[in-house]
């Protein structure tokens, strides 16, 4: 008895799990920081894609913009004017879908968070995905982010978004 509790004073903490999000508007990658022989390295965990990222907004919406009728008064020859064009629309499609898809990050990054998969999340997003992000995020999620860089580097190799997630202070 005396030996395992003096093996328990003498054993190292634990490190907290880290966590390392990389996400712009169509993509978000999930790795997992591992400590071996006092160097880090990153693995793997999922990848979420937002297919619609590189389709056209006309593609988006299953309408036409809607159309108006104006009559817009009396020409030099005395005949009333009709015009009839499209309605403008500050709708814009890929914002929405840019909003649900962080939304379907920040549900992932909870339940991870609540599986106990991390104790540490460091986020890495482009710049106006990263606001967009942080709307979405929840506030027991906020609190165990460590780190945040506004880089986009979802297509960068590992090795970059660890020097990136690390030389943060």
């Amino acid at each position: 008895m005396a030996k395992k509790k003096a093996r328990a004073r003498h054993a190292r903490p634990a490190l907290p799990v880290q966590f390392v999000l990389v996400a712009d508007g169509g993509t978000a990658r999930f790795l997992r920081v591992r400590i071996e022989d006092g160097k880090r390295s990153l693995t793997d965990v999922a990848t979420l894609e937002r297919i619609t990222a590189r389709s056209p907004a006309r593609d988006l919406v299953t309408d036409r913009p809607g159309r108006v009728y104006d009559s817009g008064g009396r020409t030099g020859h005395g005949a009333m004017t009709h015009a009839r064009h499209g309605a403008n629309s500050d709708y814009d499609p890929h914002a929405i879908e840019v909003e649900r898809f962080a939304k379907r990050i920040a549900r992932r990054l909870d339940l991870e968070r609540r599986n106990k998969s991390f104790d540490e999340l460091v986020v890495i997003a482009e710049p106006r995905f990263l606001g967009v992000l942080r709307v979405q995020l929840s506030a027991l999620t906020q609190r165990v982010i460590t780190r945040q860089a506004a880089k986009d580097l979802v297509r960068s190799d590992n090795a970059r978004i660890l020097r990136t997630a690390f030389a943060l202070k």
